[in-house]
């Protein structure tokens, strides 16, 4: 198979990221921060090994401010709800993932939320932010990159605002992370919200919130945690105060072994690697009548998250036709972020997504692109 969905998530996985899930589970099976055994011992240590590695991997300063969730949309939906009470107000754009957008539309309509537009081309306008800024706006969260369109969102620029305001941003990493190198502290970032299977290449079921600020998050989940309990009150220390129950260790052994094997590589690298072959795919898809590229024509500003539309054929034909006939992975409709498609104009019937990994190879492109050319 020609696997071009790693905005959905990443496949194949580094060998060393499949190992260390199976190790897991043979050798440090026991429930960490629950009994004082050895086996306990060493799953915990294994369990906070990981909290440093994310903690580096995205310039925070404190381990114990990393909570495992079981994807980026628990992470948001954690970030979220913690955060926002009756009365406030808060702001997203039209880009964003429904992840985002689906919390947030729950609050209502006790919460008021405001959208930030985009151009044709997803782009966002950092300076349209403050004409949305309200007394009672409490939190803006937005998307790093689209997960349509791959169009990269001025994280700096929109943060710098925030700070200004005293607002908390948030951002939804679940597109960058793993492909754009990201510090919370250096880009004023106070919550990320990152899924550990896509760019991390870590197992499915896993997922973080990192949080850099002082606030405390109210808990959505209350349970055991192995701390604190004589008390029926959720701990307030982080990371117990958000994650309530066993965690996936074989998935955070995994994902572990998923940075480690980006920070061999180096994250520049994979950058490098991805955007050559949008480069090549961008141009090639450029030559093919009737097709149509949605958002950036060029490598500027975007990620390897490449869709595009057809005059005459719809999508969801289009990648049935190439997964039939050339065993080719794509990802077709509306991708969970039908605002974005508004805002890029593919409402009607969405776009087929092409999204490349540290895997893909230019030999992969030239097939999908000879598949294309030769449609009937």
């Amino acid at each position: 198979m020609i696997y071009l969905d790693n905005a959905a998530t990443t496949w194949p996985k580094p060998n060393q990221v499949t190992e260390a899930v199976a190790k897991s589970m043979k050798y440090y099976g026991a429930n960490p921060g629950r009994s004082g055994h050895k086996m306990a011992i060493r799953t915990s240590e294994k369990v906070y090994e990981c909290r440093e590695l994310v903690a580096d991997f995205f310039g925070l300063s404190n381990p114990a401010n990393v909570v495992f969730t079981q994807n980026s949309t628990m992470a948001l939906n954690f970030a979220i709800h913690g955060i926002l009470k009756a009365g406030d107000h808060a702001i997203c754009t039209v880009m964003d993932h429904n992840s985002v957008l689906r919390p947030l539309f729950a609050k209502s309509p006790d919460v008021d939320v405001s959208y930030l537009g985009a151009d044709s081309e997803g782009v966002i306008d950092p300076s349209e932010l403050e004409a949305l800024i309200r007394p009672n706006t409490r939190l803006v969260a937005m998307t790093h990159v689209s997960n349509v369109c791959g169009t990269v969102t001025p994280v700096e620029d929109i943060a710098k605002v925030c700070r200004q305001h005293g607002i908390l941003f948030l951002l939804d990493a679940s597109q960058s992370a793993g492909i754009i190198d990201i510090d919370m502290q250096q880009m004023k970032i106070d919550l990320l919200a990152a899924p550990g299977h896509k760019a991390l290449y870590g197992p499915m079921g896993t997922g973080l919130l990192c949080i850099n600020t002082d606030f405390e998050l109210a808990p959505i989940m209350q349970g055991g945690t192995g701390s604190y309990s004589k008390e029926l009150t959720q701990p307030l220390e982080l990371p117990d105060r958000l994650e309530s129950g066993t965690l996936n260790l074989p998935g955070i052994c995994g994902l572990a072994e998923g940075i480690r094997y980006i920070n061999r590589i180096g994250i520049a690298n994979i950058r490098e690697h991805e955007a050559k072959l949008t480069a090549y795919l961008l141009d090639g898809l450029s030559r093919i009548k009737d097709i149509n590229i949605i958002g950036k024509k060029n490598t500027l500003g975007r990620t390897g998250v490449v869709s595009f539309t057809h005059n005459s054929k719809d999508c969801v034909d289009i990648s049935s036709y190439l997964s039939s006939n050339f065993s080719i992975a794509t990802r077709s409709m509306y991708h969970c972020a039908y605002k974005a498609h508004e805002a890029l104009g593919t409402s009607d019937g969405g776009t087929v997504r092409v999204s490349l990994g540290v895997f893909n190879t230019l030999s992969e492109i030239k097939i999908l692109l000879y598949a294309l050319k030769n449609m009937m």
